[in-house]
């Protein structure tokens, strides 16, 4: 399947080009669409306030009309006079737009990579829940022998969370995140199948924005496409529960709260 190109979504997303019924089949450019749609959409609200004050446009633009006068074009003491009336005004200007397009810049991709993030760990799950011969899933719903599959293929064991209340272990997948190797497993709920994401990047990192305290522990919290995902720091590495929109953030916060280390 041939997907969109970046251009092809911004023109959508412009008007220039009516959205193609490929959109609505294809997960992944719906899922880019979303991404896009929502990036300059933060972007458009974080840059909405800058603006010029009345004064400073109505003082450049009389420095501008003085400075192509060619009756005001002099050389000598007399034009660096001049300049000195109208091009620092015109350079601090200047300088106040770049520095604006550098922040937006600044903006842009990292909004960009922590989007980029959320779409790896929905990747991720989506993986899980496939069929996929490329996708190597470990399927046992022993704990024990999770923990030991994923600490013989990356060298540790990861807490995994008390099960209770119709949860069971679906069993683990390796996968690649921020070009990594990462491991995740599946725990089957009344709510949803979940996966528990591994990685060793920081919470804030992941692009989620929202942060709450629960046990006396911060979680951050966030959604992309049609995923809820929350995030704790757990010992040495973060744990991302990632579900359909069906397991709400409070059931993945509850998952994620009955981590515990595993016995060595």
């Amino acid at each position: 399947m041939t997907h969109l190109t970046d251009e092809q979504l911004e023109d959508i997303l412009q008007g220039s080009i009516p959205e193609p019924e490929h959109v609505g089949n294809c997960r992944v450019c719906r899922d880019r669409l979303i991404e896009q749609a929502a990036l300059r959409e933060r972007l458009t609200s974080a840059f909405a306030p800058v603006r010029a004050g009345d004064a400073l446009r109505e003082r450049i633009g009389r420095d501008l009309r003085r400075a192509a006068s060619p009756a005001e074009s002099k050389s000598g003491d007399a034009g660096r006079g001049h300049w000195s009336r109208w091009a620092w005004p015109v350079a601090a200007v200047a300088a106040a737009a770049v520095m604006v397009f550098t922040l937006a810049g600044i903006y842009l991709a990292t909004s960009e990579d922590a989007s980029a993030a959320q779409a790896e760990l929905v990747k991720i799950h989506q993986h899980n829940l496939s069929s996929e011969p490329s996708v190597h899933f470990y399927t046992d719903a022993d704990p024990e022998n999770i923990s030991h599959y994923l600490k013989t293929q990356l060298g540790f064991q990861p807490a995994l969370p008390r099960l209770g209340q119709g949860m069971s272990l679906r069993g683990c997948c390796l996968a690649h995140f921020r070009g990594q190797m990462v491991g995740s497993y599946v725990v089957n709920t009344p709510k949803g199948v979940i996966s528990i994401i591994v990685v060793t990047d920081p919470p804030k990192t992941l692009g989620m924005s929202r942060t709450f305290e629960h046990d006396r522990q911060t979680f951050w919290a966030g959604s992309f496409a049609k995923s809820h995902m929350v995030a704790v720091k757990f010992g040495r590495f973060t744990y991302c529960a990632v579900g359909e929109t069906s397991a709400s953030h409070d059931m993945l916060t509850d998952i994620l709260s009955r981590l515990v280390h595993p016995k060595p």
